[in-house]
């Protein structure tokens, strides 16, 4: 009968567990993110004479050209501020990454290992309660 106890407190504590985890799990897939993504960021040309600044939502804010880019001319400008753009771009891509929930392949590797679990611990946990059970009806 001492066994059957302790079953049932590990059982318990499984469960508990497990409750944890899904939890966890739930809060990753849908929360709220660790770091909030940025509002804005900056980009510019190789030698910065072109400055573009790009909103969270991918727009363009503002645009600054250099004094010294002016002596240019419009097709070295125009490259000068693509390279800018695409800079803030990839600048707002990595912000954006890293301050994300996990991706979904991860949590559906995790829930899968997750469901594997809780049967094991749901039949450990049927058992010890089948076994008491059966440890009522004997006395």
């Amino acid at each position: 009968m001492k066994e059957d106890a302790m079953t049932r407190d590990t059982a318990a504590d499984d469960l508990n567990g497990l409750l944890q985890r899904v939890s966890g799990f739930a809060e990753q897939a849908g929360g709220p993110c660790s770091e909030p993504p940025p509002e804005a960021v900056e980009g510019h040309d190789p030698d910065g004479l072109v400055t573009v600044r790009v909103t969270a939502g991918g727009r363009i804010d503002r645009v600054s050209v250099a004094p010294r880019a002016l002596r240019l001319g419009s097709h070295e400008i125009a490259d000068r501020a693509a390279a800018a753009i695409n800079a803030a771009l990839d600048a707002l891509e990595q912000a954006t990454a890293g301050a994300g929930a996990a991706g979904p392949a991860d949590l559906t590797e995790r829930l899968g290992e997750l469901r594997n679990q809780s049967l094991t611990q749901m039949r450990a946990y049927v058992t010890s309660m089948q076994n008491l059970m059966n440890g009522f009806e004997r006395h």
